[in-house]
């Protein structure tokens, strides 16, 4: 869900072409103002969510687990954040 969001920020913040859709030049959007763009991220991966379900804490033990393994590990940009969003 939060990939679909970020998605649609893509959308919202590229430069359009005739048709009104959006730019993508190797796979990769283009942004017409990144500082916007990332202030908008910014504020999605800021955004609170409630796991709801007996389920979803094994699942979150996993993750938790899975993250442990990589603490270690160097990230940066956007590497960075979504490990720092997982982590929280």
């Amino acid at each position: 869900m939060v990939d679909q969001d970020r998605i649609e920020l893509l959308k919202e913040h590229s430069k359009k072409d005739e048709n009104g859709e959006p730019i993508i030049h190797d796979d990769t959007y283009d942004v017409k103002d990144m500082k916007a763009f990332n202030e908008d991220l910014q504020e999605l991966y800021s955004e609170k969510m409630v796991i709801e379900g007996g389920d979803d804490r094994e699942m979150l033990r996993t993750i938790k687990a899975v993250l442990k393994k990589f603490e270690d590990t160097e990230y940066e940009g956007q590497q960075s954040e979504i490990y720092d969003y997982l982590c929280d």
